[in-house]
């Protein structure tokens, strides 16, 4: 019995060993995925702007994210003298970390294991990342900083709500949280709930504070919003954590909605990349094209009219499921 147990352990450590290396992989190169994303926005925003992007560093800027890299973590990190270092550290932190946490549950087809609950614990990080935000503004002790603080966290409970309810209503489709099943249980989703892609995708842009949804950061209004006080190393964490945010959004619109094909190995790999870089490429357009909503009538629009759509959606899905 003894021996028996010995080896069973020694399995257990070995598929814990493989889960830890392969996850470290995806979270190290979605950093450097990440920041090179920044890089492209930015090119991406300087075409539609008819203007030239970051352009001087290397061939057509291409190592502008090493340039940008090397800068923010060389400079200075200044505290408020009224506040210690790890609690003002704390917030950047606390982003950074719900973000790439979310990359465990990457559907990879070479993974050996799967979270039977993933698209809870993606719902439950998704909310739970709006306190990293109130941390940062609130321990900035500025009120451009806490006034942007304080539109994240109402912003992100209306859309969470609503978020959830788009979600459930592909889920009654799909009869799983698991994100390695979601991926192999092939449907076309894209053309059964269209509608619903577009509600998903309008709680993607509130969720992620991005434009035209993008009142947390709003420089006209509230300089740089809850990140006013931060530079170098807290403001790159902050700007990873936010973009991670926008590509890990850009993977599950894929999941979800056009998953056909991705139960093919290696390929179906790709045309998952594929998705993700495509919806990727989607937020930079929208930010480029879309001008700025009205905070009070982004919260109109949310509690009445997304909502109540939504939840029709989801009642009309749960009849023709039932």
């Amino acid at each position: 019995m003894a021996e028996c147990y010995a080896l069973d352990l020694s399995f257990s450590y070995k598929g814990f060993l493989s889960w830890y290396v392969c996850n470290l992989i995806v979270v190290v190169l979605m950093l450097v995925g990440v920041a090179f994303f920044i890089v492209i926005e930015r090119k991406g925003l300087g075409m539609l702007q008819l203007r030239q992007g970051p352009n001087k560093v290397s061939v057509k800027g291409i190592l502008q994210a090493v340039a940008d890299g090397v800068k923010l973590f060389k400079k200075e990190f200044t505290f408020p003298s009224s506040l210690g270092k790890i609690s003002f550290s704390l917030g950047p932190l606390f982003c950074f970390f719900c973000a790439y946490g979310l990359y465990i549950l990457f559907p990879s087809f070479f993974s050996e294991s799967s979270f039977e609950l993933g698209l809870m614990f993606f719902l439950c990080v998704s909310c739970f990342n709006v306190y990293g935000v109130f941390l940062t503004g609130w321990l900035c002790n500025s009120r451009y900083a806490f006034l942007g603080a304080m539109r994240a966290v109402a912003q992100s409970i209306s859309y969470e709500v609503y978020l959830s309810t788009s979600v459930f209503s592909v889920l009654l489709f799909v009869g799983s949280y698991d994100f390695v099943l979601i991926r192999f249980n092939e449907y076309a989703c894209c053309f059964l709930s269209l509608g619903v892609l577009v509600l998903w995708f309008v709680a993607a842009l509130a969720e992620t504070n991005r434009a035209p949804f993008d009142f947390v950061e709003g420089e006209s209004e509230l300089v740089a919003g809850y990140s006013v006080e931060y530079g170098g190393a807290g403001f790159a964490l902050l700007a990873l954590a936010e973009y991670s945010n926008i590509i890990f959004m850009s993977l599950v619109t894929g999941l979800l909605f056009f998953n056909v094909g991705m139960s093919w190995g290696f390929f179906g790999d790709l045309l998952l990349a594929v998705w993700t870089v495509f919806f990727s490429y989607f937020f930079v357009w929208v930010r480029g094209t879309v001008p700025r909503y009205r905070y009070d009538l982004l919260m109109q629009l949310c509690w009445t009219v997304l909502l109540p759509l939504s939840l029709g959606v989801f009642v009309l899905g749960l009849v023709l499921v039932c």
